[in-house]
């Protein structure tokens, strides 16, 4: 497939701005597969969300850009071909998108932004022990509380924990629901009281995932993303 010349244009231009914009350390622990540490992913996110180039596939009027497909593509496979770090995919592809799109206005404005420069740091709290991939199976419960819900159960491999202020939790609302209902998204504060965090050590000596612990933690009813159950 050839590119056509105003796609060429666009993608020198960003081959241009990926080698000379990102610092080249950076780049370079990504090349080598080194470990990229925290102030690396922050910088280098931060610099593509000052451009413009952190959130392209998000709606325009919170930062995405109106671009084809291919375009789209010419973004991340120059990124990738620079060896830059590709902005936090727990803010960039998972929360941010889902927020935007299922989000009430409030939580658009709270959150979006800040996610977009990674202001916040999200990690994701779906899997647990006993449901990893099936998620009909989660146990966390979610109980009826005044002015929201208290949140008991755990959550695994939870990568980057460690470095969140936020995560997005799927938990169970309606425990006499069938499996694959009753379940809701709700937004924790890291920082919430009866909310820790345990690593989990790897075979490569890394501490990359985590466990991450719900003792009666209460989250406000303006913290649940979209319908309940």
């Amino acid at each position: 497939l050839a590119l056509t010349p105003e796609e060429a244009a666009f993608r020198d231009e960003l081959r241009t701005f990926y080698r000379t914009k990102i610092p080249e350390e950076i780049r370079e622990r990504t090349r080598l597969g080194a470990e990229v540490s925290r102030e690396d992913i922050v910088t280098s996110h931060k610099i593509l969300n000052d451009n413009g180039l952190a959130v392209p596939n998000w709606p325009v009027e919170w930062g995405g850009k109106d671009w084809t497909p291919t375009q789209q593509q010419i973004w991340l496979d120059e990124m990738q071909l620079a060896s830059v770090p590709e902005p936090l995919t727990f803010n960039a592809n998972m929360v941010g998108p889902v927020i935007a799109a299922f989000g009430n206005q409030a939580q658009k404005e709270k959150f979006l932004p800040r996610a977009a420069n990674l202001d916040d740091w999200w990690c994701q709290g779906f899997s647990e022990p006993g449901a990893g991939s099936d998620l009909a199976s989660l146990r966390m419960r979610a109980e009826r509380c005044a002015g929201g819900w208290k949140l008991s159960g755990s959550k695994i491999w939870t990568t980057y924990a460690q470095f969140a202020n936020w995560i997005f939790c799927l938990v169970r609302t309606d425990p006499e629901a069938k499996k694959q209902g009753g379940i809701s998204m709700v937004l924790v504060d890291m920082t919430s009281d009866g909310v820790s965090c345990r690593p989990i050590r790897l075979m490569d000596g890394t501490e990359e995932v985590n466990e991450v612990f719900f003792e009666e933690v209460f989250v406000s009813d303006d913290m649940v993303v979209g319908e309940i159950n």
